[in-house]
């Protein structure tokens, strides 16, 4: 997962108006993911939780769809199709999921 905390914010700082991911009518850019995750990470930090949790809480604050989700099992695979798209690039099991490319 730090691969992908590292990946985001390369992007970021080279294209951060990309979209990084598209849910639906919501969309995400990597500026956005990072500033989320840089402001989150404080949160986390403070509280004894993981970078991973900022992530993931800056999924559920940009794209508000997902919080909407009732069902708890629902909620979290539809974010871990999000992180596996975001990761579909990097090496290993990560990015493995069943979002697909659109234009």
């Amino acid at each position: 997962m730090l691969e992908l905390l590292d990946d985001i914010r390369d992007r970021a700082e080279s294209a951060p108006h990309l979209v990084a991911v598209r849910l639906g009518e919501e969309s995400v850019t990597y500026g956005a993911l990072h500033d989320g995750i840089t402001s989150y990470a404080a949160v986390m930090d403070r509280h004894g939780m993981s970078a991973h949790a900022a992530l993931y809480a800056t999924l559920l604050n940009c794209m508000p769809s997902i919080a909407r989700i009732g069902a708890a099992a629902e909620q979290n695979r539809v974010v871990g199709e999000v992180v596996a798209w975001l990761a579909r690039h990097l090496p290993g099991d990560q990015g493995r999921g069943h979002l697909r490319a659109v234009s």
